[in-house]
């Protein structure tokens, strides 16, 4: 599998993703699962977005490719990872936590059609 293949298959990896976590952690809020799960999925996002960053300079994609998969990965790990958890934080902020989860998952599917269109 080629990498700009691979990459398009993590991006839209990445929007499906997004889906589960909805999920995950309405069954976390309803006791069904601990919450670390979701949080345990973040982390796989944010694994998957290091590995995209990684196809998309060994593939040469470009630099708006590049940059996006960039911003995919620093949303997911310092706004979406350290974003619950900042002592003090207002909880308007923090609940700009499934606003920037959207997002990324739009991103991820952006990032794919754009790879595509490289194809």
């Amino acid at each position: 599998m080629s990498a700009n293949k691979l990459f398009i298959w993590l991006g839209n990896f990445i929007f499906t993703w997004g889906f589960v976590q909805i999920i995950l952690i309405g069954a976390a809020y309803f006791g069904v699962i601990n919450s670390n799960i979701h949080g345990l999925g973040g982390l796989l996002l944010a694994i998957i977005a290091l590995v995209m960053l990684i196809l998309a300079l060994a593939g040469r994609m470009g630099t708006p490719i590049i940059a996006l998969t960039v911003l995919v990965l620093l949303m997911i790990m310092p706004l979406q990872g350290a974003l619950l958890h900042i002592e003090g934080l207002p909880s308007y902020a923090k609940a700009m936590h499934p606003v920037f989860g959207i997002g990324i998952m739009f991103l991820g599917r952006s990032l794919a059609a754009r790879a595509e269109k490289l194809a």
